[in-house]
């Protein structure tokens, strides 16, 4: 399923997404605090902390997660999407939309962080 446009321009101008993965059982893992950049009609993520990250492992085991953003609460399916031109893309709006705080971009736009691009598409 695609975003709706109204969706797109919600979470694609929030400062920050709230993501959770599911447990085995059915429920929420804790909400997590991610940056979120939109780049023509796709929104992408990425683990601050590489593959390593809690919340890329967690959710990347199904390619499924929880996000909510600005009222928007909705499943995803998340795609890896690390190719080498859409990371510079995904890179350079990381870089324009959070200039303002070098010091936590750093790790967002490092090689590490690049490998676990990943673009949520709305499920259902």
């Amino acid at each position: 399923m695609t975003w709706h446009s109204d969706q797109l321009d919600t979470i694609g101008h929030t400062e920050e997404l709230h993501i959770s993965s599911y447990r085995r059982d059915g429920s929420l893992r804790r909400w997590i605090p991610i940056w979120v950049v939109r780049v023509a009609d796709d929104l992408y993520v990425r683990s601050a902390f590489g593959p390593d990250g809690g919340w890329y492992r967690n959710a990347m085991r199904d390619n499924t997660a929880r996000i909510r953003a600005d009222g928007i609460e909705t499943d995803v399916t998340l795609h890896l999407a690390n190719d080498p031109a859409t990371n510079a893309a995904v890179e350079a709006a990381y870089k324009a939309k959070y200039r303002s705080q070098p010091a936590a971009l750093e790790p967002t736009v490092a090689n590490t962080a690049a490998e676990t691009t990943v673009r949520p598409n709305a499920a259902g």
